[in-house]
Order: structure tokens, then C-alpha cells, then sequence
């Protein structure tokens, strides 16, 4: 069964810090499928990893223009794929050629197109936490592929030092979790089979 790794952030800059954590693991040809709430922070995430990854340009959502590119350590291919009404419209912006070696790519909403991405990819789901919390995001981290297991494993010593020295969080909820259990929008409840550690 598929394990998950679940961060919890508390603000914007703590998504941030997530997406700079998983960026030191990143190389070209990886791939990266954010979904998830509509606001939650998709592009907050991509702001964090493209400014680790040395980007200096300000990294905005592509809905409209479908498509960013930035140059930093590597490049970064930079899809919103949300107004896309087929599969064909996504192969016609050159999605396959985007896929080659040379970039990284993060694609929003790509559960809308999942028979197009590779069988080893990162899938990250970012959905609005606690309704009391106006800032609070559960980032849900399903890797696909053993590289992408051992990148997450790598990405969270990272984000939880990251996040240790960003914030003083004294609530004694823990950010990190793992879960075998398949974790629905229903995210509120009980997140089931949840493991620490």
C-alpha cells in the first residue's frame, strides 16, 4: 500500500519553506503534479521551490497564460493546466517535450491529466487545514516510484529543520505524519492508518 507523508504549515512562508525543502532534492526530468483546494497554495509552494532553485524572476500562477518558464540551477517548466479542456489541448502546448531531461517540471492541477504524466513522478495535493485557521495547509506528499520515496524521506529532514528554525511553534500538533490509508477531500476528519515518525 502506498505510503503518504503529511505536512501540516501554519502560514504561507511555511509553504514556502515545504516547497524550498523539496527543491533541494530535485534534478532535471523530475516531475511534479500539484492539486488539491482551490487557493491553498499551489503557486505559494512553486514560489519556494523555483526561489531555492536559484529563480530570480517572480513566479506567478499560469492559469492564464498556461505556462511559465524560469531559469535558476535548473530549468523550471511551470504549468496550470486548469483551463485545459482536453488531453489533446495539453499535448498541443508541447507537453511532451517539456518532459525531456533538461527541466524540471511542476504541473497544477495535473490529476486532470494523469494518464499523460511519467510513471515516476512526485504528486502533491495542498488542501486548506483546520476551518478555524485561516492559514493552516495540509501538504500531502504521494510519491510514485522508489526515487521519489527516498526524495520525500530526504525532503522532510529538510523541511523539519527548515521549519524548527523558521517558527516557534509551541502547539504540540505534529507537522509530519505518514499514512497508508487513502486520504480523501474529506480531510478534516480523521486522516486514518497515521503514523508518526
Amino acid at each position: 500500500m502506498q505510503r503518504a507523508l503529511v505536512v501540516t504549515t501554519r502560514s504561507a512562508e511555511e509553504t514556502r519553506i515545504v516547497g524550498a525543502a523539496l527543491a533541494a532534492m530535485l534534478l532535471p526530468g523530475d516531475v511534479v503534479s500539484l492539486s488539491g483546494d482551490l487557493g491553498a497554495g499551489k503557486t505559494v509552494f512553486v514560489q519556494g521551490l523555483a526561489g531555492a532553485l536559484g529563480v530570480e524572476h517572480r513566479v506567478t500562477s499560469p492559469s492564464f497564460t498556461i505556462v511559465h518558464q524560469y531559469n535558476g540551477r535548473y530549468p523550471v517548466v511551470h504549468l496550470d493546466v486548469y483551463r485545459l479542456d482536453s488531453f489533446q489541448e495539453v499535448l498541443d502546448l508541447g507537453f511532451e517535450e517539456f518532459l525531456d531531461s533538461s527541466a524540471i517540471v511542476v504541473v497544477e492541477w495535473g490529476e486532470a491529466i494523469g494518464p499523460l504524466l511519467p510513471r515516476k513522478h512526485l504528486a502533491v495535493d495542498l488542501w486548506r487545514g483546520d476551518p478555524d485557521s485561516e492559514d493552516e495547509r495540509l501538504l500531502v506528499f504521494r510519491p510514485h516510484g522508489p526515487e521519489w520515496v527516498r526524495k520525500v524521506q530526504s525532503m522532510r529532514g529538510t523541511a523539519e529543520t527548515l521549519l524548527s528554525a523558521f517558527s516557534e511553534d509551541d502547539s504540540g500538533q505534529p507537522r509530519f505524519r505518514v499514512t497508508t490509508e487513502p486520504i480523501s477531500r474529506d480531510h478534516r476528519g480523521p486522516i486514518g492508518d497515521v503514523q508518526e515518525g
